[in-house]
């Protein structure tokens, strides 16, 4: 959650944040507040005591200490905030294409937005972001008033990324004729891990992973795919039944569709659904860049039991 501290808010407060704010900050505040501030051809000031917006100039006058202005939100403050949200993906592919669009210079913020569009997905997380970090100025600022007068700050919002990604993708288990999908991704995600490997070497090391591996449809095979509202195959875990055990032989999301929180909440379902079927442990290998995952999974519960060192012998320096 961003919570931000007073003093990094002041570039946002007016110079009159103390004074008396006596109206219930409401969610329909919120928006109505947050929608004023991003008006770029009036700016707003807001009655302190029923909430009324108008306009600043029509805020002056004898009636002048019933207002107070709005927190100021101009292409600056705009321009921050698309640069703070590229800095949180994890898709390396849009993170790069957003960082392009920023640095384009003239029509910045219309680049922006084109390049959010070519992903729809992307795009839902930028307006949430968005939305909660110009709510987040909001309360800070109320905040600002209670606080001055003794009163206890507003609690911060719950996150609500999971919410976020159940409401596009649905989980189900089985592999729902997405069999021969399954095999391409394992195998494409597979090479993903050892970019600097020679390309053959690598094809023969993955036929030895997979070798004697049950098919995605095999009744030994715990599969719990996600798929968009159309059907199509956006990501799976793939675990292989031992008893009471099972170990996880993959966990992927389709390239385009990483870094928003997918193959999380898929990890998340499929230990949950699995401790509900009797299942005692699951274990999974990381290798190649997926080592990088390790902390990820060790937030999940996760403990390291081992540790695989491979040598090349035929690079050695001696």
């Amino acid at each position: 959650m961003f919570a931000p501290r007073l003093g990094l808010l002041r570039r946002w407060l007016p110079a009159s944040y103390d004074r008396r704010v006596d109206f219930e900050l409401t969610p329909e505040m919120i928006e109505k507040i947050a929608f004023a501030m991003e008006d770029q051809d009036e700016r707003f000031a807001i009655d302190v005591s029923t909430g009324e917006l108008a306009p600043l100039a029509e805020a002056e006058g004898p009636a002048a200490e019933q207002f107070v202005p709005l927190p100021r939100w101009g292409p600056a403050e705009g321009f921050h905030l698309m640069q703070s949200f590229v800095s949180t993906l994890h898709n390396p592919v849009y993170r790069d294409l957003l960082s392009q669009a920023l640095t384009a210079g003239k029509g910045v913020f219309r680049q922006f937005k084109d390049t959010l569009k070519q992903n729809r997905e992307v795009e839902r997380l930028w307006f949430h972001y968005k939305d909660r970090r110009l709510r987040s100025v909001v309360v800070a600022w109320y905040n600002a008033s209670r606080e001055a007068r003794g009163l206890e700050k507003l609690a911060p919002e719950p996150e609500e990324t999971e919410e976020l990604v159940a409401s596009d993708f649905s989980l189900s288990w089985g592999v729902r004729g997405h069999a021969e999908e399954v095999l391409r991704l394992d195998h494409d995600v597979f090479l993903e891990l050892f970019p600097h490997d020679d390309p053959g070497q690598l094809e023969e090391r993955y036929r030895e992973r997979r070798a004697g591996l049950p098919s995605p449809s095999d009744p030994v095979s715990a599969m719990l795919v996600a798929e968009t509202p159309a059907g199509e195959l956006v990501g799976y875990a793939w675990g292989i039944m031992a008893g009471d055990d099972v170990h996880l032989a993959q966990l992927t999301v389709v390239l385009e569709l990483r870094g928003i929180g997918l193959g999380e909440a898929i990890l998340r379902r499929f230990l949950s659904d699995l401790r509900a079927r009797g299942v005692r442990t699951l274990t999974t290998e990381l290798e190649g860049k997926s080592l990088r995952s390790s902390t990820f999974f060790q937030s999940l519960g996760f403990a390291q039991r081992s540790e695989v060192l491979e040598c090349s012998l035929d690079s050695l320096g001696f």
